[in-house]
Parts: structure tokens; sequence; C-alpha cells
């Protein structure tokens, strides 16, 4: 397992996020399906040589992966299991937005290894999109992280008590 460590860059990171009233308004109207996709344990495979990433087309877009996303999705694996970071720390780390950020993951064809792009939440931390839906598969990301161990209150929101020790934001 990686080493997690709290330094004072990542306590600015939590630093005046207050919740998102629109986060829970977003969580009260998401309908949980039938069905809950909670595997967490499914590894695809991950092109590594630069040849290899060229000639890749996302089984999801049909499209070539583009560069930026090999760029998150290479930040995103080093998530460790049982923490979680946010779209800003994956976007500070690389220079981006959080936007652009969430985009590339929400288009991510590893998941949910070797890419676990459910280990990202909002600066608020609060569950957040997945797989580019915020009204039925935030259940999914959820049931995952749950699995994994994280808690989460009735809005959705991660348990205070988790927020700092679980945060990883210490990327290569």
């Amino acid at each position: 397992m990686a080493k997690v460590t709290t330094t004072t860059k990542t306590s600015r990171h939590f630093a005046g996020t207050p919740r998102s009233a629109a986060h829970s308004r977003l969580y009260a109207k998401a309908v949980k399906p039938a069905t809950i996709d909670d595997d967490i344990e499914t590894i695809k495979h991950y092109p590594e040589s630069l040849q290899e990433r060229k000639l890749f087309a996302s089984p999801r877009t049909h499209r070539p992966v583009t560069l930026f996303q090999y760029r998150v999705y290479d930040v995103c694996r080093q998530i460790p299991l049982g923490h979680y970071s946010t779209y800003k720390a994956i976007a500070d780390h690389l220079g981006s937005g959080p936007r652009a950020v969430g985009n590339a993951l929400s288009k991510n064809p590893f998941c949910p290894l070797p890419i676990p792009c459910h280990r990202v939440l909002t600066s608020d931390r609060y569950i957040g999109g997945f797989s580019g839906d915020t009204k039925s598969k935030i259940f999914f990301k959820k049931a995952k992280l749950e699995k994994e161990g994280l808690a989460f209150d009735e809005t959705g929101f991660l348990c205070e008590s988790m927020q700092q020790s679980r945060f990883f934001g210490e990327f290569k």
C-alpha cells in the first residue's frame, strides 16, 4: 500500500471549503437503481508504453484516449485503497482545472482498476458524479467507496471523521 501522509499542502486543501447546497439538492434528486455495481476488483488492461497508448481506442467512446486523459489516469491510479482525493487536488498537481479532470475521469475506460476514478470526490467531499452521471450511478460510486472502507452521510458527503485522515494528495 502507498504511504499516505498529511502535510501542510494537503491541509490547506480543506481550508474554507463549505458544503455546497447544490450538491445536497443533487443527491436528494438522485434515483437509486434497482441493482448496484459495487465491483472494485476487476482489473482492466492499462496501456503502459507510448506506442500502446497511441494504438488504444476506448471501448466507451471508440476514440483514442488523449494525452491529457492519460496524465489524469496516471495520477488517479496512485490513490490507495481506502483513501480518496479530489478533482481539485489532481488538477493542482497537473496544472489544470477540476472540470477538465472530471471530464477525463467521466470517460475512464479502465474502471474500476487500475484507474480507480471512484476514489475522486469534489472539494467539499461530496460523492460527485460517476461515469458522467450524477443521477443514479453515484450510488455505484458510493457503494464502491463504502466497500473500500469510506463512509458517507445521508446527503452524500464523506463523513467528517474521514475527511483529513483518508485524503491522499501526495502525487508523484
